[in-house]
């Protein structure tokens, strides 16, 4: 398998970092990018990929479109496309519009940067002219760093959100914590892995379960104990309604922003 990434981003990067920890070799990932040539110089030291500045696009069986978004369809319009798959992790783009211009089948991918520790959410939305050899090729690949969920017009704003916007939420959660340890005594340092080590433990944890939600509660939060006075006091300041209006606010722009595209086709 034979990688070209066009664009040397951060969520780039970390898809790079990911799939090299997952056992591709840098000879399979090649990187090329417009915009700053310093940047291809500085992974190809750090990371050993491969790096060129003029692509043969088909020399490749996949391409992974990482530009911003207003440079998507452009890019594929401007070359004449025979074999690779094509993907692209662009917000806002319908993989329609991809096939459209490229003439093959295409997918949009959503991860989020904790692929760079294998340990992703990536939406994984199949084109019209995708077959069932494509939709695995894409998953395996994501599959490599994380986990995937099948995405569509529908549903896709909510995932973005979900899984990209919601590592946010999650920091704005531990920097909320981190205090009260740090006044108790301990440097911010370990007061930070104290609380992340926490959340990978239950968030490992949900991964393995199937109950609802209440019911873990139960089993950490005995009656009048501190985690049940603790989960009390979210409860009265309605910890629920906050998160869920986060998610909702964050998913608002996507949606509107796939509605648009919609529209316009």
């Amino acid at each position: 398998m034979n990688i070209l990434m066009v664009g040397a981003g951060s969520m780039s990067e970390s898809l790079v970092r990911g799939w090299l920890a997952s056992g591709l070799s840098p000879e399979q990932i090649t990187m090329t990018n417009r915009s700053d040539r310093s940047r291809l110089a500085q992974l190809h030291a750090e990371l050993g990929v491969q790096t060129v500045d003029e692509e043969d696009v088909n020399a490749y069986d996949i391409v992974v479109l990482a530009m911003q978004p207003d440079g998507v369809l452009p890019y594929v319009r401007s070359k004449t496309w025979t074999t690779p798959l094509l993907v692209s992790v662009a917000a806002h783009i319908e993989p329609s519009e991809i096939e459209e211009a490229a003439g093959l089948p295409a997918v949009c991918a959503m991860p989020n940067t904790p692929v760079a520790y294998q340990n992703g959410m990536t939406g994984l939305w199949f084109g019209p002219e995708t077959d069932t050899s494509v939709r695995e090729t894409a998953t395996t690949l994501f599959e490599r760093v994380g986990r995937t969920a099948v995405t569509d017009a529908k549903t896709m704003s909510a995932f973005m959100a979900a899984a990209g916007c919601s590592p946010a939420f999650f920091y704005e959660i531990v920097g909320s914590m981190t205090p009260v340890l740090t006044e108790a005594g301990f440097d911010e340092t370990t007061a930070r892995q104290i609380v992340a080590q926490a959340m990978k433990g239950s968030a490992e944890l949900l991964l393995h379960e199937t109950r609802p939600t209440n019911d873990l509660i139960a089993d950490v939060a005995a009656p009048d104990g501190p985690t049940d006075r603790g989960v009390g006091v979210l409860r009265t300041r309605d910890l629920a309604d906050v998160m869920s209006s986060a998610l909702r606010e964050s998913a608002k722009e996507d949606h509107e922003a796939i509605d648009a595209t919609i529209e316009r086709t």
